[in-house]
């Protein structure tokens, strides 16, 4: 029997989301006519739809979006209400060195590239928007893992991936990579992700002095060294910006909640 390839079967269930969004719940009869699937697919698609709790079966059989989705949709609202004014920072970055600039987030033991402005030099780099790293590769990486992470934790996952021969994987030189990276403020990534390639991080800092993301620049590893001063000027004046603009849409946003809140109760009292 011929099996279904992998990314035949993401396109298959991105079409049964996106149909279900649009209409509302189906049969599996309804939806395998709709996007053009044999039914028996579309039975074994929404089996493992609903084990991952995307899609539930309703009492009359028909499929239907679950609740996880209002979670998710609130999740991504909320990540780009505070990031917002990130793209211009990004610009401001990419127009000051050249090199591509990245903002990054900590998700579980992986640091997510969630926005970036591609560089004037190079087309080879693998971090992308929704592409993620490990906490022990990468300028990104390790900067959230000296900053938020815990080692002690991580290391748990060992043996850790070595993605060329530069990757830091043992217990030791991680703690000492965290110790210089808190110490001098920045992380540096000098081929320990993709050889040849070279990063440097800067921490985005909330109000309170605790880690919102990081803000990094990549390109080759022989730029990254020959112009350090002049590209961590750059990144620290990205890291003030991106932390002032989320500073200023949080305080829109709970300006806008309260408002919000106090016109609510207004209209109870009426």
């Amino acid at each position: 029997m011929k099996s279904i390839k992998p990314t035949r079967v993401l396109a298959n269930a991105r079409d049964l989301v996106d149909l279900l969004s649009e209409v509302g719940p189906l049969t599996p009869a309804e939806i395998a006519e709709r996007i053009d699937v044999p039914r028996p697919s579309i039975y074994r698609l929404v089996d493992g739809l609903n084990a991952i709790n995307l899609t539930e079966t309703l009492p009359d059989a028909r499929v239907a979006l679950s609740l996880r989705w209002l979670h998710i949709a609130d999740e991504a609202r909320s990540a780009m209400e505070e990031w917002a004014g990130a793209k211009a920072a990004l610009l401001d970055l990419v127009d000051a060195t050249g090199q591509t600039a990245f903002l990054s987030v900590l998700r579980d033991d992986n640091a997510v590239c969630i926005d970036w402005v591609p560089g004037r030099g190079i087309g080879v780099l693998t971090f992308k928007p929704g592409r993620a790293l490990p906490l022990h590769a990468g300028a990104a990486g390790r900067l959230l893992l000296a900053y938020a992470g815990d080692l002690d934790d991580y290391m748990k996952r060992a043996p850790l991936a070595k993605l060329t021969p530069s990757t830091l994987t043992a217990a030791d030189e991680l703690r000492d990579d965290i110790q210089r990276t808190l110490e001098r403020g920045f992380s540096v990534s000098d081929e320990d992700a993709t050889v040849g390639i070279g990063a440097l991080g800067r921490p985005i800092l909330d109000p309170s002095g605790e880690v919102r993301a990081c803000v990094s620049i990549g390109g080759l590893a022989e730029d990254m060294r020959a112009h350090r001063d002049e590209y961590l000027a750059a990144l620290d004046r990205a890291a003030s910006a991106l932390s002032a603009s989320a500073d200023a849409l949080e305080e829109s946003s709970s300006g806008s909640a309260r408002v919000a809140k106090r016109e609510r109760n207004q209209g109870f009292t009426r």
